[in-house]
């Protein structure tokens, strides 16, 4: 398990199995025409479990053939290279999940959250694009949900560091904010000082309605348009699948929000 990834269903191996065990389903899966299907079908399974529903035997050499290598996961940096020198820490919710047969866990995060000691390879990526402003009066609106809060650390660090003058905007969920604020001191004192001028947190669960950092957007409308006009940067970090979209269905409403405004 350190060297290739035996969790993962990788396309060579799914034709693999389909072909191997005659199975007539997930040869019809693995049509160009169904990937879509496919995709929601394979939704929290890992290779044991597609196994475990299309059999298909060979020795053991034979099926590591294969099985690609294990790749880095990549963690946004939750640190300022000014604030914490000679560190880098990291935002790691551990991942794990019913499967019907038993519990399956995230290679990486449970690695860190269990395993982990002594030497851990690591892999740096340089981000091109997600980065501060280059002024340091620039104001800034911070997106980040859940662990996506990780890179935002880092910058109100440091921001801190820099003593940069512009203005910080944080929107925060997680489903409950006795167990789930990540952060909660610091970012409190962050509020408390001044270095967060605008602090919005949306808890999911404790509430009858569910909020979400998408509906505080729109009710910060006016607010959020005014930040943007005035030339400030935006960021969001969190699901690509799901929450990236829905803040931006929720700019987008910004907008019209505003013309209504002044009509």
């Amino acid at each position: 398990g350190r060297h290739l990834d035996i969790t993962r269903p990788h396309a060579q191996a799914l034709a693999w199995i389909a072909a191997r065990g005659r199975h007539e389903a997930l040869m019809s899966l693995l049509g160009e025409a169904r990937k879509a299907d496919l995709k929601a079908w394979l939704w929290g399974r890992q290779l044991a479990d597609v196994l475990h529903e299309f059999p298909a035997s060979a020795a053991a050499g034979e099926f590591a053939s294969l099985l690609p290598r294990l790749q880095p996961r990549l963690y946004s940096i939750a640190s300022s290279p000014l604030a914490h020198p000679g560190q880098v820490h990291l935002t790691v919710s551990a991942v794990r999940y019913g499967q019907g047969r038993r519990t399956r866990k995230g290679v990486a995060s449970t690695f860190l959250a269990d395993r982990a000691g002594g030497d851990v390879p690591i892999f740096v990526q340089k981000s091109a694009h997600f980065r501060l402003p280059a002024q340091g009066g620039t104001p800034v609106i911070m997106v980040g949900p859940g662990t996506g809060i990780a890179p935002f650390r880092g910058f109100l660090h440091q921001r801190r560091a820099e003593g940069a003058r512009g203005r910080n905007w944080l929107f925060f969920g997680e489903p409950r904010e006795q167990t789930d604020f990540y952060y909660r001191d610091e970012i409190a004192a962050m509020r408390a000082d001044g270095l967060l001028t605008r602090l919005d947190l949306a808890f999911s669960r404790d509430q009858a309605g569910k909020v979400y950092v998408q509906d505080r957007m729109r009710e910060r409308g006016a607010q959020l348009w005014a930040w943007l006009e005035e030339g400030a940067s935006f960021y969001v970090c969190g699901d690509a699948m799901r929450m990236a979209r829905d803040v931006d269905a929720a700019l987008k409403m910004v907008r019209p929000i505003i013309d209504a405004t002044l009509d």
